[in-house]
């Protein structure tokens, strides 16, 4: 048997989280390693022994591979787990570990060579008999040309996909030949700053289709299982979003037929461990009532959505991939796996939906999930989000008897969440989870593009001018009769309040009179009046405070827990939680929600290109600069047509939120743009 009693864990967050659980249950040890704005996050103070990795960027931490084996020397560590992300698929850090003296809990270096790149694995797959998605390779030095020739052998819309990568990174939807010249460059350079290799390949974009996936293990003896499949279609650019398991729409003999695809690869590379085959399936338009299946590609490593798998077979794959890696054989039988239940997982962000999934960073003044449910988060209440690395802040997983019941727990935990500090996309969630083609399974991998509708719910009004009342109650002081009372019309307290987007302001009237509390929000409900009662036993803390309080109207109590952190309000009455921000005294629109001095960035980040130098005339919503934050690309567009009088930023530099990037002098008869920057 091999030694793993002290493992290292190549990773952070929510995944290092997990690990950590699930070794501490079996009696062993783990070692953290971070980066410095990882120093006080959550799983570093979960771990045993912590080593620092300086630097902030993923390049010089959790991607570099000597600093993580010198971590695993100082610390004592005898095995490292790489979690998933980041060098879950690198060879060379399995080829590092093993040349170590440790044990690597993955599968063997050869196994993760042959199918970390993507088109080698397609490769593999042929070979083995299982249908491929149309695609076509493209050479590093591939022109202009060939590129635009390549695209049309495939066919529009096609993807452009990263070989050496996942969960997005790296891939554009490609809808006809006049974007695939700047979509192919613009994946490159994803893929490069997230995998280090800028490898990519086009596929033949089928729409309609639905994302399955098989999970299976293999052991040291030669053994391969399947542990069923995961409906992963619903996903935001090209990432995951909700995870279902079982898949509701798959039919039997094509499950059957994936199964057996996926574990038949999985013994042709003498796979150990975990691993996930992925597919894409669709209605076999020749043979109405059956299915066909493609391969898209394999995952060496744990996935993401492994608790769906988890939570309908009652195991632990955390556990099962530390003993493959002692060289125990698997737990089960493949006749012994068995499933109950429906499960389904989404994946919670510190993003906004509404604004292309634009990345919120901030501080986590509030973060609990309540209800029956998983939470497997990388945060608690007083975290910081920084714009290094992915914005994901917990999965959460509700397992029922049935799609119906899973959906209304798993809808009723994230409206009853109490959230506060970042902007996250727990809205979004709710309304796909609310909305009738979830319930039916009619759910595509583009569906999310078909019901935009879905990315910005809305409250309904009253629902919204309840919790701006409440909102503006708990920013007044609070009294059933205010100090100094006197018979004669006060004079309302005036509140700005703004959502979490900052897109919409509220003023507010607070007026206390012997009757209740009168609140008007002008313009956008009559004056109500309320009756309060203050429940609040304060628990206080330097910045913040929780006030409870009932309001009664018409006969009709609401019980209302408002978090006040700062500037920020969270209000939360048992349904639903929103979040609004008390802005200066007279603030407007302008002041709040916009910067001047030129196009700024979003969020903090990298800049990783520059699309114009001065003098270069441009149009309105022509691409300037171009930022990397949370491991995605943005854009920085021209708000004008004019002339660039300055450039304020350059490659390489990391910038700070509403940093101007450039000046650009407005010229009404500014001629199109010719210069080298292109359009988005």
């Amino acid at each position: 048997m091999t030694r793993v009693k002290r493992i290292l864990i190549a990773n952070r967050g929510e995944i290092a989280r997990r690990i950590t659980r699930t070794a501490h249950r079996m009696g062993l040890q783990v070692v953290a390693v971070h980066s410095d704005a990882d120093t006080h996050g959550p799983f570093v103070s979960d771990a045993d022994l912590a080593v620092a990795l300086p630097g902030n960027t993923s390049a010089d931490t959790y991607l570099n591979i000597p600093a993580i084996i010198e971590a695993a020397s100082r610390s004592g560590a005898d095995s490292i787990h790489p979690g998933y992300g980041f060098l879950s698929e690198s060879p060379d850090l399995a080829e590092a570990v093993v040349g170590a003296g440790l044990t690597w809990i993955g599968p063997t270096p050869s196994s993760i060579r042959s199918m970390a790149l993507k088109i080698e694995a397609k490769r593999l797959a042929a070979e083995a008999g299982v249908p491929l998605v149309p695609g076509a390779e493209l050479p590093s030095d591939a022109s202009a040309e060939l590129i635009a020739q390549r695209g049309d052998d495939v066919g529009y819309p096609l993807l452009v996909k990263s070989s050496a990568g996942g969960g997005g990174k790296g891939m554009r939807v490609v809808t006809d030949a006049t974007q695939i010249v700047e979509s192919v460059a613009a994946a490159r350079r994803e893929a490069a700053s997230s995998f280090g290799d800028s490898t990519v390949f086009l596929e033949r974009y089928l729409q309609g289709a639905k994302h399955i996936e098989v999970q299976i293990f293999g052991d040291t003896h030669g053994r391969v299982v399947h542990l069923f499949e995961r409906d992963c279609s619903i996903q935001r650019r090209h990432q995951k979003v909700i995870e279902l398991a079982p898949a509701p729409t798959l039919r039997p003999e094509t499950a059957a037929a994936m199964f057996h695809a996926a574990t038949s690869l999985a013994r042709v590379i003498g796979y150990q461990g975990a691993g996930t085959v992925e597919f894409l399936v669709a209605d076999d338009l020749k043979n109405i009532g059956t299915q066909q299946f493609y391969f898209l590609e394999m995952n060496t490593r744990l996935q993401v959505e492994h608790a769906v798998t988890e939570a309908i077979t009652d195991l632990d794959l955390v556990e099962w991939q530390i003993r493959v890696a002692r060289g125990e054989p698997l737990p089960l039988q493949q006749e012994q796996i068995t499933r109950h239940g429906q499960a389904i997982e989404v994946r919670l962000y510190a993003e906004d939906p509404a604004r292309g999934y634009l990345p919120n960073t901030g501080t986590l003044a509030r973060f609990d999930i309540p209800g029956t449910v998983r939470t497997d988060s990388s945060v608690e209440p007083g975290t910081v989000v920084s714009a290094f690395y992915d914005p994901m802040l917990a999965k959460v997983i509700a397992h029922e008897t049935d799609l119906h019941t899973a959906t209304d727990v798993l809808r009723d935990a994230l409206n009853r969440a109490d959230i506060a500090g970042v902007v996250t996309n727990r809205e979004s969630l709710i309304a796909v989870l609310s909305s009738s083609a979830f319930a039916e399974s009619r759910t595509p991998t583009d569906f999310l593009d078909q019901h935009p509708e879905l990315l910005a719910p809305r409250l309904p009004t009253d629902v919204i001018c309840r919790h701006l009342a409440a909102a503006a109650i708990a920013a007044t002081p609070m009294a059933e009769v205010p100090t100094g009372w006197r018979n004669v019309v006060a004079v309302p307290e005036v509140h700005h309040l703004t959502d979490e987007r900052g897109l919409v302001n509220h003023e507010v009237q607070v007026r206390w009179t012997r009757d209740g509390v009168q609140i008007q929000i002008v313009g956008l409900d009559d004056e109500i009046t309320y009756a309060v009662h203050d429940e609040t036993d304060p628990t206080w803390s330097t910045t913040q405070v929780v006030r409870r309080f009932t309001m009664t109207n018409a006969g009709l109590t609401h019980r209302y827990v408002v978090t006040i952190d700062r500037q920020w309000l969270s209000v939360a009455d048992g349904t639903c939680t929103t979040q609004w921000c008390v802005l200066p005294r007279y603030a407007t629109g302008a002041e709040s929600g916009a910067s001047a001095g030129g196009p700024t960035t979003p969020v903090p980040g990298t800049v990783t290109m520059i699309d114009v130098s001065v003098g270069d005339r441009v149009v309105a919503g022509q691409s300037l600069v171009v930022l990397e934050a949370m491991k995605m690309e943005h854009r920085i567009l021209a708000e004008i047509d004019g002339i660039v009088e300055q450039v304020l930023v350059r490659v390489g530099e990391s910038v700070e939120a509403h940093t101007v990037v450039a000046v650009v002098n407005s010229i009404a008869d500014a001629p199109p743009a010719t210069t080298s920057g292109s359009l988005p």
